[in-house]
């Protein structure tokens, strides 16, 4: 009877570890982690958006550089890794033309970031003046339908 409470705890134990997830889940993919970055953001908040796809860039700009020395030392010290070698340039190669991409396009989400935070900081002066002056919901529908 004791051999076989043991046997069933072992081979339950045994198949519970089996199913077990290894991995956690937030920690699957990088896009996941920059994503959950990303979403703290308040959507109107462009300068932070812009700050955020800057810092992005620079980040990739970093591995991109890495990527790159890794490239020169096994197209310079090839006969070190065989066979495996062309493997490991041509994965290497595919990685900065992927860095390379992320950063043109992160930095070109910044830029239109920047550009609509100038437009909402303009709006936001010219409402702020229009309240200042003294404009009255009329005016402002006059001078539209003029």
């Amino acid at each position: 009877m004791k051999t076989q409470i043991s046997l069933i705890a072992v081979l339950t134990l045994c198949f519970l570890s089996a199913c077990a997830q290894m991995n956690p889940v937030s920690a699957v993919q990088n896009n996941e982690i920059g994503t959950t970055r990303l979403s703290a953001i308040d959507h109107n908040n462009h300068d932070a958006l812009a700050q955020h796809h800057e810092n992005t860039a620079k980040e990739m700009q970093t591995k991109l550089q890495a990527q790159k020395k890794l490239l020169q030392e096994y197209e310079d010290h090839n006969y070190y890794y065989g066979r495996k070698g062309l493997d490991l340039q041509s994965h290497t190669s595919a990685n900065i033309r992927y860095f390379e991409k992320s950063i043109k396009e992160n930095l070109k989400e910044a830029a239109i970031h920047r550009k609509m935070a100038r437009d909402q900081e303009k709006r936001n002066y010219t409402d702020v003046n229009k309240h200042d002056i003294g404009y009255t919901k009329e005016d402002e529908t006059k001078s539209q339908l003029n």
